[in-house]
């Protein structure tokens, strides 16, 4: 393969972000519902919502996970999973009982875990019909199921066809089995395939499926494969996520200890080509990209990225390991499962985590850096939402980035240009209050499934990422060839 050749970079380092959640730094509260009734107006009317419901449970735990899991054996002989949907749907309706949710109406539904697939039917059924009874849920709803296809017999299948789920996610990875085994997925390479055709067949087509490239041991010959199998499922919606080598975990550990292949450098030929050859083959299916790295055909996107992210209304999130966000505060609920069920049980919220609230400032900048998923900032809805000017508020933070040739200014909106684009996560870090740069202190604070990462970035320098303010390129790194790769 030819040797690359490296333009100047606009930033000195690159940051590589799975996902973001903003802003990053919280602190550890006691109080629960005192606290929640003294901080916010919960007898106040309520708007449009999105309901995220956490399954906190997986079989095995993949080599490279960094979140928040627990074991659940199949055999179950304490009975967790029953006593955890008893405490998620009860507190699911505690969160109803107050006027902001009870007049609310919700627009968008995720069971996420964890594993949300890992429920038995029985349970899944009990939790879907909560919803519904506890809630005002609006017609043109969409209910996504997320998990692993290991978890789908004929009867889930059946039920799931026949009740108010209308959307599937699969966290597939990989189609090759020799790179399932080598990152410790629980399901075979099969099943995946064998699960969303029957699916297919039974109506319901709204599928997702993520798949990862980079992993140890990976080539590009096997990613080809992948993007085959994924030609011929014909699913509408999929996503693609560099595999991430993360401290202390296992897959961290055993390529310390080089029993297995570390995975190439993200900057390096071969990963650019598995990214290029993704995006191409999509494009060839009728897909298009219409956020980071996730492709859809037309009526398909993501509704629930579209209404947290894009509209940016309220979320309420129940069970351990989520994030809410509504009022101005992000609210954490840790992720001890038994000390989740006694408090609920106990009458309480488990309320274990939140930001200062949230400056204005701070809250458009939150928007801006979920909104910049999409490519784009359109100047009337940032108007309509906050009553300002998109342009006179983030005039510094605009000058910098056109100069560096990474956004364009339109009439009627800001979009990131192709360098923008292959830059995008840094673009993002731009609009980062001065405030949680070098935020050393969060790391010692409670941290768990997708903020750990996002603490990790902000304890760092606002330079170390964008670099001093005046400096418009910057010499890229050598090439490493093949090394570990932190997770941000």
């Amino acid at each position: 393969m030819l040797e690359e050749v490296r333009l100047a970079d606009p930033y000195p380092n690159k940051c590589y972000l799975p996902f973001i959640l903003y802003p990053p730094g919280m602190h550890r509260i006691s109080g629960g519902k005192e606290w929640l009734e003294s901080h916010i107006d919960m007898q106040q009317q309520g708007g449009d919502f999105v309901l995220y419901l956490g399954v906190p449970f997986c079989r095995t735990r993949c080599k490279s996970c960094p979140y928040f899991i627990s074991l659940l054996s199949e055999k179950d002989s304490r009975g967790r999973e029953e006593a955890y949907v008893d405490a998620l749907i009860a507190d699911m309706k505690r969160w109803a009982e107050y006027p902001k949710f009870a007049t609310g109406t919700v627009r968008n539904i995720y069971i996420g875990g964890g594993t949300g697939s890992i429920l038995k039917v029985a349970n899944l059924r009990r939790l879907v019909d909560a919803v519904f009874e506890t809630f005002t849920v609006s017609e043109d709803y969409e209910f996504t199921l997320e998990g692993n296809a290991r978890d789908f017999d004929e009867e889930k299948i059946d039920y799931v066809v026949s009740s108010k789920i209308n959307r599937l996610s699969f966290g597939v990875q990989s189609f090759q089995p020799e790179i399932l085994s080598v990152i410790g997925s629980p399901h075979a390479a099969t099943d995946s395939a064998r699960v969303i055709k029957a699916f297919q067949e039974r109506g319901l087509r709204n599928i997702q499926l993520d798949l990862m490239f980079n992993m140890p041991g990976h080539t590009l010959d096997i990613w080809r494969r992948d993007l085959e199998t994924l030609a011929e499922l014909d699913v509408p919606h999929f996503t693609i996520y560099l595999y991430r080598i993360h401290k202390d975990t296992i897959q961290h550990k055993l390529i310390s200890k080089g029993k297995i292949a570390s995975p190439q450098d993200p900057e390096g030929p071969m990963v650019k080509a598995m990214y290029e050859e993704a995006v191409e083959i999509a494009e060839s299916l009728g897909y298009s990209m219409y956020m980071v790295d996730h492709f859809c055909k037309p009526g398909y996107e993501n509704m629930y990225n579209h209404w947290n992210w894009r509209v940016y209304i309220d979320t309420l999130a129940v069970g351990p390991g989520s994030y809410s966000y509504f009022d101005g505060y992000r609210l954490g609920t840790e992720t001890d499962v038994d000390k989740y069920i006694d408090t609920v049980n106990d009458g309480d919220f488990l309320i274990s985590t939140i930001t200062d609230k949230l400056s204005p400032r701070v809250q458009r900048e939150r928007y801006v850096v979920f909104a910049l998923l999409y490519y784009e900032i359109e100047y009337a809805y940032y108007q309509s939402k906050f009553g300002s000017s998109f342009l006179e508020d983030f005039a510094d933070e605009l000058q910098r980035l056109e100069r560096k040739g990474l956004i364009e200014l339109t009439d009627d909106r800001m979009k990131l240009t192709q360098l923008g684009l292959v830059w995008h996560t840094n673009v993002i870090l731009e609009f980062f209050n001065p405030a949680f740069w070098d935020d050393s202190a969060s790391l010692d604070e409670p941290n768990w499934s997708l903020n750990g990462v996002m603490v990790e970035v902000g304890a760092h320098s606002r330079e170390y990422w964008l670099g001093d303010k005046a400096t418009t390129f910057f010499e890229p790194p050598a090439l490493s060839g093949s090394e570990v790769v932190p997770g941000a």
